[in-house]
C-alpha cells in the first residue's frame, strides 16, 4: 500500500469520523433536550444523555480521530519530502500512539461491545437507545473503528518499532484511570454507564474490570508482534 492510498484512506476515515462525532455531540444535547420524559421512563436514556462523554466506547473514538490526523501528517510529509527529522519525529509519535493505545483499545471496544450485544444486547446496548440512535451510528463507534486499525497493520514498517516493556505500563495506567473514574460515576451519581454490571456482583464487576485490563494488555500484545514481525520481512527483502 503506497503512501498516497493510505493518505486518502485515512482522510476518508477521518471525514467520516469527524463527522460522526458531531452528530454524536448533537444527539446527546437533543436527547437532553427533547427525551425528558423518557428520561424518567427509561433509566438508560438518562444515562446516555448525562454522562455521554464518559463511556470508553467515545473516549476510543476519540484516540482514533488524533491518531488518523498524525498518521496524515506523516503520510503528507513523506510524500511532500520534508526534513528526515520531521518524519521521523511523525513517524515516531504514530507508532507510539498506534501500538500503545489505538490498537488494544480499539479491539477491545469491538470484541466486548459485540460479545455482550449477541449475549443479550440489553448489557451493553439496551433497545429503547434505538429511539435516538441511528444503527449507522453504532456501527460507527464500534465496527468502523476496525477499518484505521486495518490499514495500519497493512501499511509497511521499516523503523520505529515499539516495546511491549515501554507500553504496557501507558495502557494500564489509561484503563486504571478510566476504572477509577467508572466506579466514582457509581459512587457519587449512582448510575452504571454499562447496564451489564447492574447484573454482576461487586466480585465479579472488579473481576470483569481486571479482565478487560488483562485483555488490553493481551491485544496491544498482539499488535507490537504484528508490527515487529514486519522488521524481519525487511531484513528477508535486503537478502
Amino acid at each position: 500500500m503506497g503512501n498516497l492510498l493510505a493518505l486518502m484512506l485515512f482522510v476518508s476515515a477521518l471525514t467520516l469520523n469527524l463527522y460522526s462525532l458531531i452528530f454524536f455531540v448533537e444527539l446527546g444535547d437533543s436527547m437532553k433536550n427533547s427525551g425528558k420524559e423518557k428520561e424518567e421512563e427509561f433509566e438508560e436514556v438518562a444515562v446516555f444523555a448525562g454522562f455521554e462523554f464518559c463511556f470508553f466506547t467515545l473516549w476510543n473514538f476519540i484516540f482514533q480521530l488524533v491518531f488518523m490526523i498524525v498518521a496524515i501528517m506523516d503520510e503528507a510529509a513523506k510524500l511532500m519530502k520534508l526534513p528526515i527529522s520531521t518524519q521521523n519525529k511523525l513517524s515516531k509519535t504514530r507508532a507510539v500512539m498506534f501500538n500503545t493505545v489505538l490498537f488494544p483499545s480499539t479491539l477491545v471496544v469491538v470484541s466486548i461491545f459485540w460479545t455482550l450485544w449477541h449475549i443479550d444486547r440489553e448489557l451493553v446496548f439496551p433497545k429503547v437507545l434505538d429511539l435516538f440512535f441511528p444503527q449507522w451510528l453504532n456501527h460507527m463507534l464500534h465496527t468502523f473503528i476496525l477499518l484505521p486499525v486495518i490499514i495500519e497493520i497493512m501499511l509497511p514498517k521499516k523503523h520505529n518499532f515499539v516495546k511491549f516493556q515501554k507500553a504496557a505500563p501507558a495502557l494500564a495506567l489509561l484503563f486504571l484511570s478510566y476504572t477509577i473514574l467508572y466506579f466514582s460515576l457509581y459512587f457519587r451519581h449512582g448510575v452504571w454507564l454499562y447496564p451489564v454490571y447492574k447484573v454482576l456482583t461487586w466480585p465479579q464487576r472488579l473481576l470483569f474490570s481486571a479482565a478487560q485490563l488483562c485483555g488490553a494488555l493481551g491485544y496491544q500484545k498482539l499488535g507490537i508482534v504484528l508490527q515487529n514481525s514486519k522488521r524481519s520481512q525487511n531484513k528477508q527483502k535486503v537478502k
